[in-house]
């Protein structure tokens, strides 16, 4: 037995041996080759053209770059996040991730798991505002380039049907505009197809913009931290708004109860002049109208006595690719190099053809329609937040449903400023 033990020993140790030895051929051998592995997480599983379009440039880098390869692990979206802040938590992050701008990124940024992208920010000088990757900023470091933007308030509408009201061009305040509405109404035609059944569209589509116009855009982070106040008279201005569009016969009589994408569908159908929406709406509005130059879009309005930049359309940097901390200065090296590859005029060309709108100013084909043209230049004058992506859940919960209640008549724009204030010092 004694024997058989000392053999057994003998046999594991030639194993162990056997291993280590491989192991350092392999690590030898990709030293000899000078590449470096990086695994990037993502959460590209759904069939969408642009997933398609970031996984074929990876590809493409990984042939013209034999020194480096990306490695993809796709999550399902509905798993990545709560996988992303697990792993954080027990410091085993990927070496590349896929993260989100704001409170998103935030916890991971404070707690130096990713790395600022300071070294190589100037490479998107002069292509990417600084006010769109300031989405990604933390007290003065950059940690993603956004590939695309979100925005939230565009106005689309049929040119024809203007022009019977006596319009050519999209009117440029807010006055114009009710007189537009008063002219439709007149003519017997809905002025806007409003979906709110979900109760977000009339906050995060109409008021983001609107009280940006009137408020600025430090408002909202000045009222969350007791600065300011929601009682703040050019707030319930903006909230006014939505109380004279409603009173002003501007909606359909069903907007509580249709979706937002059966009242893109009424405006597609030309049962209403107007649709406010956001670059969402792109693409389903291209895909189903037959005569799309009689489509036109335009910015919202500016509002009188209002202290923000009528420049500004409310929305957010999208999805950006962080660099975890924890990778060697070759890695960070490497990872670097396929930042300034992956995000440029191949990635934001091919977006364009997808219609996602993006943060980069680029000439664009002659091929493009023109309506997307126009929504995507309406970036170059900033951004401004999103309510829905910068309040509490609970002051989003009570804005949205405010907002349906002065469509009703069942509030005033005072008392929801007053409720907003109320929760937020009570939180």
């Amino acid at each position: 037995m004694k024997k058989l033990g000392y053999i057994f020993i003998g046999l594991l140790m030639v194993v162990v041996l056997a291993a280590c030895g491989s192991k350092d051929a392999k690590e030898t051998q990709a030293v000899k080759d000078g590449s470096i592995e990086l695994t990037l997480w993502t959460d590209w599983t759904e069939d969408r053209p642009e997933n398609t379009l970031y996984k074929d440039l990876i590809s493409k880098f990984n042939q013209e770059h034999e020194d480096i390869q990306i490695k993809v692990e796709a999550i399902p979206h509905d798993q990545y996040e709560t996988k992303l802040r697990t792993q954080a938590a027990g410091n085993q992050l990927p070496d590349m991730m896929r993260v989100w701008p704001g409170a998103r990124t935030a916890p991971l940024a404070e707690g130096g798991a990713i790395l600022p992208l300071n070294p190589i920010i100037d490479n998107w000088e002069g292509d990417i505002l600084d006010s769109i990757l300031q989405d990604y900023a933390i007290d003065g470091n950059y940690y993603a380039i956004p590939a695309n933007v979100s925005i939230t308030s565009l106005i689309f509408y049929h040119k024809d049907q203007l022009q019977d009201a006596g319009y050519d061009e999209f009117p440029q305040t807010y006055d114009e505009l009710k007189e537009l509405i008063k002219a439709l109404n007149d003519k017997g035609t809905t002025p806007i197809a409003l979906g709110n059944k979900a109760i977000w569209p009339l906050q995060s589509v109409y008021l983001s913009t609107i009280a940006d116009r009137y408020t600025d855009s430090d408002f909202l982070e000045s009222a969350l931290n007791g600065d300011g106040t929601f009682e703040d008279p050019q707030f319930i201005s903006a909230l006014s708004v939505i109380d004279e569009l409603t009173k002003a016969n501007a909606f359909n009589e069903d907007m509580n109860t249709l979706d937002e994408a059966q009242s893109r569908n009424e405006f597609i159908k030309g049962t209403a002049a107007m649709h406010f929406a956001g670059s969402w709406a792109i693409g389903p509005i291209l895909e189903s109208v037959e005569n799309i130059g009689n489509i036109g879009v335009a910015p919202f309005p500016t509002f009188p006595g209002g202290n923000g930049d009528p420049a500004k359309i409310s929305g957010a940097a999208g999805g950006g690719i962080a660099v975890s901390s924890q990778l060697s200065e070759e890695e960070q090296e490497a990872a670097f190099t396929f930042l300034k590859y992956f995000y440029g005029e191949e990635l934001y060309q091919g977006l364009i053809k997808a219609n996602v709108v993006i943060p980069a100013d680029i000439e664009m084909d002659d091929n493009i329609p023109e309506i997307f043209k126009e929504a995507n230049s309406f970036v170059q004058g900033g951004l401004a937040p999103v309510y829905d992506a910068t309040l509490t859940p609970e002051l989003t919960d009570m804005i949205n449903n405010g907002l349906q209640s002065i469509t009703l008549g069942e509030k005033a724009p005072e008392g929801l400023a007053k409720d907003m204030q109320k929760e937020n010092e009570n939180k």
